[in-house]
């Protein structure tokens, strides 16, 4: 049976849907490669300058951090006017897709936000607010670098009005409050992106009945919880919670000083959770292990380095209240130096 056409490339898989269409993986005969093709239908002429938009924004945004766009055109698909947006295929997927399938360190959370900021940066600094930040719009490259995507719903922040628009989960008191999105709400969204991948949460919980119900649990810190998974470093912590205070000018005001923030860490152990009771590490060229079991005097903490047991960071007869504390304290300590 022969493979579904859109355009001159032949239709492999439906990969994704963004806010303006659907992305196809699809075979280009003529370069003999794969990439991926966002879809995004003309029923009006609006929305086919919004289309283009896209494309044109991802054009002025070129960037090692922000997803590569091919081409841009209208084409007949299945009958209808459409616009494409030919763009290169990442292979790896989506932060989202990772944090469903695996164990995202601190040291991993930190690359990807950097990298990120990156590609926002650039994108902030020839005037393009992106509003639709969060890990299904951050994508692995085939090296593993991180890639900016999605900008169906970006603006030029100096030629057009921003309403309120987005992805809701992700956006800053003010933005709720009605006023328009800006630099700072993008950036906003990048920290609420960082708070998911620290905590891996491939989710939020928003469950609000109403406007004012989810004002009022941003503005008393509930939304996201202030709460983070045991092993999450102080530091790493304060850098989190500046980039989502819900004070507007008490957060990070530009990319650069957010990932200035996160370039100062300096990374000892990059740790790994293999289930509750084993931890792995790696780190200036040696392998770290850390397990906790019980015995019949109480829990023991055993750390060794290249197979070999630390003491120092070593416990034993630990009581049953005490152990989960004493365990990530342990992580939490030896992963910055």
């Amino acid at each position: 049976m022969a493979k579904e056409k859109l355009d001159k490339f032949q239709i492999i898989d439906h990969i994704g849907s963004g806010f303006f269409g659907n992305v196809f993986l699809c075979y280009d005969p003529f370069f003999q490669n794969e990439i991926a093709v966002k879809v995004i239908k003309v029923t009006d002429p609006d929305k086919f300058i919004k289309a283009v938009k896209e494309g044109q924004t991802l054009d002025l945004c070129r960037h090692k951090h922000i997803v590569d766009v091919k081409d841009v055109r209208s084409v007949i698909f299945r009958g209808e006017q459409v616009v494409i947006i030919v763009m290169e295929y990442l292979a790896k997927g989506s932060i989202q897709k990772h944090i469903e399938k695996r164990f995202i360190s601190v040291k991993d959370a930190c690359r990807v936000i950097q990298q990120a900021l990156l590609g926002l940066e650039h994108a902030h600094n020839n005037n393009i607010l992106h509003r639709d930040i969060k890990p299904a719009n951050i994508m692995f490259g085939d090296n593993d670098e991180i890639k900016l995507s999605d900008f169906g719903l970006a603006i030029n922040y100096h030629a057009e009005p921003s309403n309120i628009m987005g992805y809701r989960p992700h956006q800053p008191l003010e933005v709720i409050e009605g006023k328009p999105m800006d630099k700072v709400s993008d950036i906003y969204a990048m920290g609420i992106t960082f708070y998911r991948l620290l905590n891996n949460t491939n989710r939020l919980n928003f469950t609000f009945t109403s406007i004012d119900e989810w004002k009022v649990a941003v503005k008393r810190d509930k939304f996201p919880p202030r709460v983070f998974l045991p092993h999450i470093p102080k530091k790493v912590q304060s850098i989190l919670k500046k980039s989502i205070h819900k004070v507007k000018t008490t957060r990070y005001q530009n990319c650069n000083d957010f990932r200035q923030s996160i370039d100062k860490l300096n990374f000892a152990i990059d740790w790994v959770q293999i289930d509750n009771d084993n931890w792995t590490g790696q780190g200036n060229g040696a392998s770290y292990e850390i397990t906790k079991f019980r015995k019949r005097n109480g829990w023991v903490i055993d750390f060794k380095k290249n197979g070999i047991r630390k003491t120092m960071h070593c416990s034993k007869n630990v009581p049953d209240d005490k152990v989960e504390p004493e365990f990530y304290e342990v992580i939490k300590n030896t992963t910055l130096s």
